[in-house]
């Protein structure tokens, strides 16, 4: 039952429990208000783009418990082959790794994460993963399983239930005995709820599209999430559960897609957002600021966005430091062309254009985006396919997403891009040579 609710201007009203409430008011949580969504760059394009990660992680948790009341209410399955208690606990764990899977984002989210430690010294119960320890640097889902294992080990959460949060947050980790219980009676019963959290139509992007289209002031991360959940199912197929979309909700289903698409291309690799966060990772990789990452889980737990802010402040007095200066004097570099990719023409002019500046010591970087809007077209271990309900004379029969829908297959290749960029004090000359070879 829930006990508690609060105002949110994407989802107008979530509800919470007292378990909920213990984690949210926890300190690993609560350091998610000082963590920004798009980082403060973005609130130089879009000034009110400065809403951060505990409101999203809030709405990701909502949409997560309304996706599994979907799943639960769609089909007979679930409810004849687990009971009311295996289905409350399974709901709560889905709730709580919407609610989690954010959590190990380190200041300014991705940026910092160039300068991670190596995974395999992070102090981790190694049981709960599949493969153990790897030799590869540290992402934030990493951190996001060290906090859940630290919570875990201050009695906030149960060992069993926090391993199963964990692996729906991470596909490194494998489901306790409890969820593989279940799935003796309902085996891709994991890999289905998984999707409900990571996914191609997921609680993190159902939440997250509408709230940064809202606080950035544009119509681009706009879709109907009603109309979307309620034409979402379940149904088993050959012994495997799927997923379902009913023919009308296709539309809907499509709308996310480009409500994606243009985000991607219009906010999330904006020129200057994505000028702003080369210059960020150039000051951390070159020093400016002395931004390290610990291992520890409470240590890390204590970086937020305003202390990394202020260390840029106080390096940007000091000439030396380009890239906090340019930064905190907000001057950005210029973008001279968006390159594509896939065509060969623009990937041998992109060659030209570094030859050119590196002959004549312009300074340039380029930034690349390579996105696919949906893997629904392609056969990934461990990934969840959407099929629609098409209905025939005297049944239904099921069509994969990416052959039902041609506008699907129409944009999903087209988010692979890169830009180039030469800084600011550099434009002139640039211009100058370009001028000389017309």
């Amino acid at each position: 039952m829930s006990e508690f609710e609060l105002r949110d201007p994407i989802h107008k009203r979530i509800t919470f429990n007292a378990f909920e409430k213990s984690i949210i008011d926890h300190p690993f949580f609560q350091r998610m208000r000082f963590v920004s969504q798009l980082g403060f760059l973005q609130s130089y394009v879009y000034p009110g783009g400065v809403h951060n990660r505990f409101e999203h992680c809030l709405g990701a948790m909502h949409v997560a418990g309304r996706l599994f009341g979907r799943f639960v209410a769609s089909s007979r399955l679930p409810r004849e082959r687990l009971s009311k208690d295996e289905l409350r606990a399974l709901g709560q764990c889905v709730r709580i790794a919407g609610l989690l899977h954010d959590i190990g984002h380190g200041p300014f989210s991705h940026a910092s994460e160039v300068v991670f430690p190596q995974f395999q010294d992070l102090p981790m119960d190694w049981t709960w993963w599949k493969h153990g320890k790897e030799k590869r640097r540290a992402a934030h889902e990493d951190y996001s399983v060290l906090l859940v294992q630290t919570l875990c080990r201050e009695g906030v959460l149960d060992d069993d239930f926090g391993q199963d949060v964990a692996s729906l947050i991470h596909a490194g980790v494998k489901p306790s005995k409890f969820f593989e219980s279940l799935m003796d009676r309902i085996p891709s019963l994991h890999r289905v709820i998984k999707g409900l959290i990571s996914g191609e139509v997921d609680c993190d992007r159902m939440d997250y599209l509408l709230r940064d289209g809202y606080y950035c002031g544009v119509a681009y991360g706009q879709y109907d999430l009603d109309w979307l959940i309620s034409s979402m199912g379940v149904t088993e197929q050959d012994g495997e559960l799927i997923f379902t979309l009913t023919e009308n909700g296709v539309r809907a289903f499509e709308d996310f897609l480009l409500a994606r698409y243009h985000m991607i291309d219009q906010v999330y690799f904006h020129k200057t957002k994505a000028g702003f966060t080369h210059y960020l990772e150039r000051a951390i990789l070159e020093k400016e600021i002395k931004l390290e990452i610990p291992t520890d889980p409470y240590a890390y737990a204590d970086l937020r966005d305003g202390a990394v802010i202020e260390m840029m402040f106080e390096a940007a007095k000091k000439d030396k430091n380009y890239w906090c200066q340019h930064l905190m004097q907000r001057i950005p570099a210029k973008r001279i062309l968006r390159l594509h990719d896939e065509n060969p023409d623009d990937r041998e002019q992109l060659e030209e254009l570094i030859e050119l500046c590196e002959k004549n010591e312009i300074g340039y970087f380029t930034h690349s985006a390579d996105n696919a809007l949906t893997l629904l077209g392609e056969k990934r271990e461990g990934h969840q396919p959407i099929f629609v309900s098409k209905k025939i004379l005297g049944g239904v029969e099921y069509v994969p997403m990416f052959v039902y829908s041609d506008l699907l297959k129409k944009y999903n290749e087209k988010i692979r891009f890169t830009d180039f960029f030469v800084l600011r004090e550099d434009v002139e000359a640039f211009e100058e040579l370009i001028e000389k070879i017309k």
